[in-house]
């Protein structure tokens, strides 16, 4: 390894022969100023190369006084004297400074640690999205508001089951750690009840069960629910979420025509009768829907429509649902992202989750779904009561292992919404 010479040493070295130099051949008393090259070096090196140099200039600074003929005297003593001064001064530098680049290098390293933590509660929280599952594809973005943080609030997730593909999205009031563990246990009561009761109404009330018994008093989650059945039937259940988008390519009133003369039109999907958010509801209300071979669902949360440009206009995401119709789901997702962080000046104020979701054909033709029975690996559990409409949800609702998992928004005022209505209800009520 060739060896690379150390500036801030040399550079000491050199103000000290300098000093030396002119004050032995010029005849000037410089001894006292010695000790400045050993305060130069304490600026960049440890307390060793800092005693080292700072020994050598004591040394210098005695030779100079015989050099001068004032060895002894009172002038020499004194000059030698400041320079020791000096290098002691230079030797406590040094020490102070090593020790707190000491303590910011374990500060690196134990933020090193907490990182490498979150990144796993990340790939927990929010796995991987499968980007084909029979009879669909998908495709998801996160975006944490918080600079160095991965997760957030907002949450989503995709599960198979036998008959259907069930997705969730959802967005907790507030942020940070609090917010995090949430939307864990939104996430578990949705993975346990996916698999264990029929219709989303009830995967929503046991949501729903799960935030009132572990959220604080003015916590809430705006979600919404989606089942895709093979045969294009859509159900949806809000609890609180802003509408789905629907991209479609078939003729409509008002479509946009494209260039190869197919028509192609993005609107909101209406919900029969959106309910309060998790926390604030126990009942909801599922919408149907339809959707055909190539059509497209947009699922975000409130981070996508309430992002803010510099002079305060939200994005209006009706003019860019143009990005989404062509390429791949990760590409026109990408250009959606890149419009929305380009509108937000490039920073975003909240939390952004998206679902971008487009049906496609079935390898066979799709069979009319039987009633799920415990038998099914994936359907419901021995005790639940899928045949009865107006069951209950179960008491408890923990995570559970099952395929892999997707999310979706449903209609709603959305989590800032909420947190308004709340704040005047409180208002009016004091």
């Amino acid at each position: 390894m060739p060896w690379k010479p150390d500036r801030a040493l040399m550079l000491g070295l050199a103000v000290l022969a300098c000093a030396v130099g002119i004050g032995l051949f010029a005849n000037v008393a410089l001894a006292g100023y010695f000790g400045l090259s050993a305060l130069l070096v304490s600026g960049a090196r440890g307390p060793r190369r800092t005693a080292a140099i700072g020994g050598l200039a004591v040394v210098m600074a005695v030779i100079s006084g015989i050099w001068d003929d004032r060895f002894g005297k009172p002038q020499h003593l004194a000059a030698v004297g400041l320079v020791i001064a000096q290098s002691a001064v230079a030797v406590w530098i040094a020490v102070h400074r090593s020790l707190r680049e000491a303590e910011l290098r374990h500060r690196e390293s134990e933020l090193r640690q907490v990182r490498a933590v979150a990144d796993v509660a990340q790939r927990a929280l929010l796995p991987d999205v499968p980007t084909t599952i029979e009879g669909a594809a998908l495709a998801a973005r996160y975006l944490s508001a918080a600079e160095e943080a991965s997760i957030g609030g907002d949450l989503y997730e995709v599960v198979a089951t036998k008959h259907t593909i069930r997705v969730i999205i959802g967005d907790v009031r507030g942020k940070g750690l609090p917010a995090v563990r949430l939307a864990s246990v939104v996430l578990g009561a949705f993975r346990e009840a996916a698999v264990t009761w029929l219709e989303p109404e009830q995967v929503a009330a046991a949501c729903a069960q799960a935030v009132n018994r572990q959220a604080e008093a003015e916590d809430f989650v705006t979600a919404l629910l989606l089942d895709i059945h093979p045969d294009g039937r859509l159900s949806l259940c809000s609890a609180g979420h802003h509408p789905p988008m629907h991209l479609s390519r078939r003729p409509s009133d008002g479509a946009e025509v494209t260039g190869g003369g197919q028509e192609r039109a993005g609107q909101e999907m209406r919900l029969k009768s959106p309910s309060p958010p998790l926390g604030l509801a126990e009942r909801f209300t599922p919408t149907a829907g339809q959707w055909a071979v190539g059509d497209r669902l947009l699922l975000f949360t409130d981070g996508l429509i309430e992002a803010r440009s510099p002079g305060g206009e939200f994005f209006p995401l009706q003019d860019h649902l143009d990005v989404l119709f062509d390429g791949t789901l990760e590409e026109a997702l990408d250009r959606l992202t890149e419009r929305v962080t380009l509108h937000a000046g490039g920073h975003l104020r909240d939390d952004l989750a998206m679902l971008l979701i487009e049906r496609r054909p079935l390898a066979s033709e799709p069979t009319v779904p039987r009633q799920l029975s415990a038998a099914d690996n994936n359907g419901p559990r021995t005790g639940s009561r899928v045949t009865d409409p107006d069951a209950e949800p179960p008491a408890t609702a923990t995570p559970a292992a099952s395929g892999g998992p997707v999310y979706v928004r449903a209609i709603g005022l959305g989590a800032s919404g909420w947190r308004r209505l709340r704040a005047g209800r409180s208002h009016r009520s004091a």
